[in-house]
């Protein structure tokens, strides 16, 4: 076998194993699971939830949202299997990273919350996440859903949340609106409001 041919293998096997490398890095950089696996601590199952805490955790802000989990309807909280509270604000996945720090994130069925700060929003807002995804994606899927959204969108303040690429955030937000002030968003946005209350009423 020839130098030049023996280089040329090298340098291919170099390239390839550098592929391979930055798939992985990129990877566990995108899975919070992946992330916190060896910092996390089991606190215990709840509603069916395994709960779990990493970092420095604010104590009185994870038993208010916990409080918030304790309300959600059984139809949200049957959709979650993993929560974690985080000691930080949840960096977004590289992809999204341009997006800045947020208080919670959903990846599947597991959902991370951010216990430096409390919102009386985020605990349904991750669930209603995580209700999206377990029913087939409804914000990109269900025509009733972009129906709402193209004629509502605006009446619910969240971040990125009246955008074409961003009717997650919207399904996410208005739902825990309509949780938390249902008496606000029956007159704001009625329709918004019988959606999610015929939502969260059929049977899964």
């Amino acid at each position: 076998m020839s130098d030049t041919l023996k280089k040329v293998l090298k340098l291919s096997a170099l390239i390839i194993v550098s592929a391979f490398i930055g798939v992985m890095l990129g990877q566990f950089m995108s899975n919070y699971e992946m992330r916190f696996s060896f910092s996390r601590r089991y606190i215990g199952n709840y509603r069916g939830i395994d709960i779990y805490e990493t970092g420095d955790i604010n104590e009185e802000n994870m038993r208010m949202h916990l409080q918030m989990l304790s309300d959600a309807p059984e139809e949200l909280a049957e959709c979650t299997d993993r929560l974690y509270f985080t000691g930080t604000d949840v960096a977004l996945p590289v992809n999204d990273e341009e997006l800045g720090d947020v208080l919670g994130l959903t990846q599947g069925s597991t959902v991370y919350i951010s216990t430096s700060s409390f919102s009386a929003y985020v605990v349904f807002h991750e669930l209603f996440h995580a209700y999206d995804s377990a029913h087939g994606d409804i914000s990109e899927n269900s025509r009733e859903f972009r129906e709402i959204y193209a004629n509502a969108g605006h009446t619910v303040p969240v971040f990125a949340a009246y955008s074409s690429d961003y009717p997650a955030e919207f399904f996410a937000q208005a739902g825990a609106m309509c949780l938390v002030m249902p008496f606000e968003m029956s007159r704001a946005a009625p329709s918004v409001y019988e959606y999610y209350s015929e939502l969260l009423e059929k049977k899964n």
